[in-house]
């Protein structure tokens, strides 16, 4: 079972390439019916139409180059970006107790300074009922109480502690967010299939899970004694609190 999802960035690419070629052909055809243009005009006896053919096609062609041009650049651009963004802020985390699901959704200038936001959606394994893939492949359904969060990056950092799922910001553990009944999420990490898989499997482990109450009944039960003749070295489990800040 997979714990964590990175973005698949590889839309954003094949979107790019897609629309580089399409403008790049475009281009290349109005150059090719330019040159012929101008070859057939540079035959003929009328010198002043065709000088003002010639001026008109060329004109012509210069501004479909120029918006290509332009058109690539701002294609190629807008791709490089959300890809750097989603690759950084749109992530899938399964903790023992909850998952987190991380989605970029856009960014602005507030005050002089660049802002970026986040769709942040908690899913406690108590509450989760179910989480199935589209049928058209591009996106997952996962249903149950889930809390939605929508607010600047740098106020969604929050840290895992005994696998529970803790905000940096008190407050948001308590409010800030709005409760749904179930949560449509676009197939940002590969298959959606094997993160639902990876959900139903990390849902199927929470509810195996002792209950605490029954083992502080079975820690209040005086325990009997043994006698130990040499010292038991044991190992202490590995720490599995961090932090998750971004900004």
């Amino acid at each position: 079972m997979r714990s964590y999802f990175h973005c698949s960035t590889a839309k954003f690419r094949r979107r790019r390439s897609a629309v580089l070629i399409l403008v790049g052909s475009v281009c290349a055809e109005a150059a090719v019916i330019t040159f012929i243009v101008l070859f057939l005009s540079s035959l003929g006896s009328d010198r002043a139409a065709a000088g003002t053919l010639t001026r008109n096609m060329l004109l012509t062609a210069g501004l479909f180059v120029v918006l290509g041009l332009a058109v690539c650049f701002l294609t190629a651009f807008s791709a490089d970006k959300k890809s750097e963004r989603h690759s950084r802020y749109t992530f899938l985390d399964i903790q023992l107790k909850a998952a987190v699901i991380s989605v970029y959704s856009g960014e602005m200038k507030i005050l002089g300074q660049n802002a970026v936001f986040r769709e942040l959606y908690l899913v406690p394994f108590s509450d989760l009922r179910s989480a199935e893939p589209c049928a058209n492949g591009r996106k997952f359904v996962i249903r149950g109480k889930i809390r939605r969060y929508g607010m600047e990056s740098e106020f969604l950092g929050y840290h895992v502690r005994g696998g529970d799922i803790e905000f940096d910001r008190m407050w948001l553990n308590v409010g800030g967010f709005r409760e749904l009944e179930s949560a449509v999420i676009p197939a940002y990490f590969g298959n959606p299939a094997k993160v639902c898989a990876s959900l139903t499997e990390a849902k199927k482990r929470f509810d195996e899970m002792p209950d605490p109450r029954k083992r502080r009944e079975n820690a209040a039960k005086p325990a009997p004694k043994r006698r130990v003749s040499r010292p038991i070295k044991r190992s202490l489990p590995d720490n599995p609190d961090f932090s998750r800040t971004w900004k």
